[in-house]
C-alpha cells in the first residue's frame, strides 16, 4: 500500500495511529468526541457529521 497526502484518523485510538503514521514521517490528524489526553487535533461528533452528510447537510 502506498499513502499520498495526509493521514485522517477516526474513531477509538485515532491518536494512538496518529502518531505512529507520524513516526513514519506522514503529515497526520485525527478527530474524535473528547480530548481526554489534550493531543486531539479536531474535537467533533463524529455520529453527528456523518448523519449530517447522510441526510445532505
Amino acid at each position: 500500500m502506498q499513502i499520498t497526502g495526509k493521514v485522517h484518523c477516526l474513531f477509538e485510538q485515532s491518536g494512538t495511529f496518529k502518531n505512529e503514521f507520524k513516526k513514519l514521517g506522514f503529515e497526520a490528524f485525527d478527530y474524535d468526541i473528547q480530548n481526554n489526553f489534550g493531543e486531539t487535533d479536531y474535537v467533533i461528533d463524529l455520529f453527528a457529521e456523518i448523519d449530517n452528510a447522510y441526510l445532505g447537510g
